[in-house]
């Protein structure tokens, strides 16, 4: 899966997102991030903690099938990688 756009509903920020979980979203914003009204009031435009209406409006969009979550398959038995140990 890819980075998809959303716009947030509270104050429309254009963004791609990734939703890997309930408790992982990775965020990309397409534009100043001080332009979320959250994070200018916190006079925050790095890392940190997130706009919690962005984190609804994406929750939102994953229930509504908006967004896709996206789902990794992690291997099993013979198909998970091994590191083989050698004696020297």
């Amino acid at each position: 899966m890819t980075m998809q756009p959303h716009n947030c509903r509270a104050c429309g920020l254009a963004v791609t997102v990734e939703k890997f979980s309930t408790a992982h979203t990775s965020i990309q914003w397409l534009s100043d991030s001080a332009g979320c009204p959250f994070n200018a009031a916190r006079g925050q435009t790095l890392a940190g903690d997130s706009c919690p209406e962005l984190q609804d409006s994406i929750d939102d969009a994953v229930r509504e099938h908006v967004l896709t979550e996206t789902r990794i398959e992690l291997p099993t038995g013979s198909a998970i990688p091994r590191m083989s140990h050698t004696s020297m």
